[in-house]
């Protein structure tokens, strides 16, 4: 992709907050909004933005701990990726799931109510023949 200064400020704006309006960006970059909407209709059709979300509050969600689970699998069947990708990508308490390298194969970011939901989601998901175990970090406060 051919990104210039501009793009690159841009996408870490959006990054932040993608709510943000052409005037908004235009003050940040120091380029005209209609400038700022142009590049960002553009980085959109190049595939350089792939998706906007909405990061809900907890209060709406009801979902207040943040976990980041890694799990290291037996190895053998080429498939497990897209099964696991599959399986994990259905269930609402799964924010993102990564490949990775290192001990760990996949990393999960999940999102459950209480430490007992948690212990629930894991002894139902975590319990499979390719699974070796998996180690839990609870989130304390998101920094930024």
């Amino acid at each position: 992709m051919d990104l210039d200064q501009f793009d690159h400020q841009i996408l870490a704006l959006m990054q932040k907050d993608a709510r943000q309006t052409g005037a908004e960006l235009a003050d940040q970059v120091g380029l005209s909004p209609a400038a700022c909407l142009r590049r960002l209709q553009r980085l959109r059709k190049i595939g350089a933005i792939t998706r906007e979300i909405a990061v809900l509050s907890d209060d709406v969600t009801g979902r207040n701990i943040t976990l980041i689970v890694t799990l290291p699998l037996n190895r053998g069947r080429p498939d497990m990726r897209a099964r696991f990708r599959e399986y994990f990508g259905k269930l609402p308490e799964v924010k993102h799931l990564y490949h990775v390298t290192g001990e760990a194969d996949l990393v999960l970011i999940l999102e459950c109510q209480t430490m007992e939901a948690y212990a629930d989601f894991a002894e139902r998901h975590f319990r499979m023949d390719e699974i070796k175990g998996y180690e839990t970090n609870v989130v304390l406060q998101t920094l930024i």
